[in-house]
């Protein structure tokens, strides 16, 4: 005889009888939390996630948070279930599969703080093609099966199962203790791990996001983010203050050194040309006899070509280039100054030249809502920008419609018409992701070569078009008289997020893993004796004050980078994206580079002369200078103190 369950005001079936009465009420609530199961392993599997570490905690917090999210529809009426099921599984399947792109294409987390700017960013929209896979079908399997249970339920009109009221709130114990047991043995194990660097309690202090998803899986690691978020304050707090306050008394309000060649260009017309995603590895390089940028190769001689120039970048990608350049302060990690801190008060480079006479442009073929500019210029000191509706789109080509040919072709007649000295700030779009350019515009021989993927080979298309644009641009210049009045600047924003250096061979970075982060400057000064190679060390932040000493202007507030003219210390800083610490340093002499923990003790110290690894004391200067620098910058921009005690 079976067992029965004690009563209690009615009485239980027996067990088996529930089980199965459990199943053919909950078949398909229970369906959807296995198949979630599977798919945070499938994720972790497929993009190689530290995929059987942590197999069983990532199991069990999946089951939980299954459970959580599909289980109400073994609770709720009929008429409310099949809603509910398909929305929940509608929000799943999109959330693994924007999660899925966004790794494929840069190999993070999409997170919840970067949904703020999904109106700004199109650049995994506009990947999607290029890296869809049929495995995604496998992510949106929950809400098919949703729409055929429904469908099936109500072709068979069957009579309505459901449970008793004793049975009803066993079920949901039942939910509510696998629920917390799951959750209360993860957090368990997770604390008494020795030598724990990914402790999930600590959200806001995790280094290495991988290690968190593989302990967590995509979807508890998303609701983390979200509850990280939500909990976040950026209220500078009164030691923040305190320390500011004695940072400035120990560092120069500016680092330019206001010496050397200082106002050698006074009264020039500045035009910066701010390249999409172009990296130093296709400078100087051929792609099966070709040059992928002959114009830019010759500018680089006819100029100052800045070898050894990076662009640590945070979410905001463009903007948080285009924020570094011209106020010379380091972009946020988790969130993006353009947005966040729009009206702060600064004391960037084209306000800087607007009080010296300088009349201050920017022209950029999208509209001005992107990346917040129409908000943020304003601050920055622009006198004026131009978006697409100020350019007639002749042709389609890329993401963005507006060809750089057609853009640079119109600038002639535009910068013409500006009284001087002018600032003007040129952003291409041409070489923006995927990289999709018509195929008369495709000119490289890039056939038969194995090296290469799809997105590599449009990769180096783009850039070879883009090289040309900027070619007939500077060719225009000087046909107009103003290429001898003015200095160019050309400087790519970011990486490509291709691997494009690794593809091809190309090493230009002493370090291989700063290799993605590193792209070209040209500084182009036309009877100013500028010319050559410059392979120290040199970033974003640098792009301030060296302008402004051959402008022969001085910088009002705190800068933090240095004028690469004339400056005997170089250091280039990459934050860890997820806390925002220095991650690594490279200067001159050193190249330091953190561990995923942080701990600087077990960080490693590159002596570049030697080309070997050395003591890591050799390195904590230089670490701890760039971390009061970082702490400094995060500070004056979140408190909007730029301006203030210097």
């Amino acid at each position: 005889m079976l067992f029965r369950l004690p009563s209690f005001g009615h009485r239980f079936n027996t067990i088996q009888e529930y089980f199965w009465k459990s199943l053919r009420i909950g078949w398909l609530p229970i369906l959807l939390v296995i198949i979630f199961v599977a798919q945070n392993h499938a994720f972790n599997f497929w993009l190689d996630i530290f995929p059987t570490r942590y197999l069983i905690r990532r199991s069990l917090v999946s089951l939980a948070l299954g459970i959580l999210l599909f289980g109400p529809g073994l609770l709720l009426p009929k008429n409310i279930k099949y809603y509910y099921l398909l929305m929940i599984s509608i929000l799943v399947a999109l959330l693994f599969v924007f999660q899925y792109l966004y790794h494929s294409y840069s190999g993070g987390f999409l997170q919840v703080s970067a949904l703020l700017y999904i109106g700004q960013s199109t650049t995994l929209l506009s990947a999607v093609q290029a890296l869809f896979v049929y495995k995604l079908l496998f992510f949106i399997l929950g809400p098919v099966l949703v729409v055929w249970a429904w469908w099936r339920e109500r072709r068979a009109r069957q009579s309505t199962v459901v449970f008793t009221k004793l049975e009803y709130y066993a079920t949901a114990v039942a939910m509510v203790f696998l629920i917390i047991v799951s959750y209360t043995y993860v957090i368990w194990r997770d604390q008494t791990e020795p030598n724990n660097y990914v402790s999930i309690l600590h959200y806001e202090k995790i280094f290495d996001y991988n290690a968190l998803v593989s302990k967590l899986g995509i979807m508890n690691f998303s609701v983390g983010d979200l509850i990280s978020v939500l909990a976040r304050t950026d209220e500078v707090s009164a030691e923040d203050i305190s320390f500011l306050n004695a940072y400035n008394h120990t560092e120069p309000a500016t680092t330019t050194t206001m010496a050397g060649n200082f106002g050698i260009a006074k009264g020039r017309n500045l035009i910066i040309v701010q390249v999409e995603s172009l990296e130093n590895a296709v400078i100087e390089t051929k792609i099966n006899g070709q040059e992928i940028t002959p114009r830019l190769n010759q500018f680089a001689k006819d100029g100052r070509y800045f070898s050894n120039y990076y662009s640590p970048v945070g979410a905001g990608t463009t903007a948080d280039a285009e924020f570094a350049m011209l106020n010379s302060l380091y972009p946020l990690f988790d969130t993006v100054a353009f947005i966040e801190y729009a009206y702060n008060h600064y004391e960037a480079l084209p306000k800087l030249l607007a009080s010296s006479g300088y009349h201050t442009y920017s022209f950029h073929g999208d509209v001005s809502s992107f990346w917040n500019r129409a908000n943020m210029y304003p601050g920055l000191g622009y006198e004026q920008w131009f978006d697409r509706h100020d350019f007639d789109i002749k042709r389609k080509v890329g993401p963005y419609d507006l060809a750089d040919s057609d853009f640079f072709e119109q600038m002639i007649p535009k910068l013409q018409s500006l009284p001087a000295p002018f600032m003007a700030t040129l952003i291409t779009l041409s070489s923006h992701t995927p990289f999709d350019l018509p195929d008369d515009l495709e000119t490289l021989v890039l056939s038969n070569n194995p090296k290469l993927d799809w997105l590599q080979q449009h990769y180096l298309q783009s850039v070879h078009y883009v090289d040309s644009a900027i070619g007939d641009f500077i060719d225009r210049l000087i046909l107009a008289g103003l290429y001898d009045k003015s200095i160019i600047v050309i400087v790519g924003d970011h990486g490509s997020f291709t691997n494009i250096g690794e593809a091809m061979g190309v090493r230009k970075s002493v370090l291989p893993y700063w290799q993605k982060m590193q792209a070209p400057m040209i500084v182009l000064a036309p009877g100013l004796d500028l010319q050559g190679v410059d392979d120290r060390p040199a970033g974003n932040i640098d792009v301030f004050p060296t302008l402004a000493n051959l402008l022969g202007v001085t910088p009002k507030g705190k800068i933090f980078g240095r004028d690469l003219m004339n400056s005997d210390e170089r250091s280039v800083v990459m934050r860890n994206p997820v806390s925002g610490t220095v991650n690594s340093v490279v200067t001159d002499k050193f190249a330091f580079q953190s561990t995923v923990d942080g701990v600087f003790e077990r960080g490693s110290c590159f002596d570049l002369s030697s080309k070997k690894n050395t003591t890591v004391e050799n390195c904590r200067t230089l670490y701890e200078r760039a971390t009061n620098d970082v702490r400094a910058s995060d500070i004056a921009v979140k408190g909007d103190r730029i301006t203030k005690n210097y």
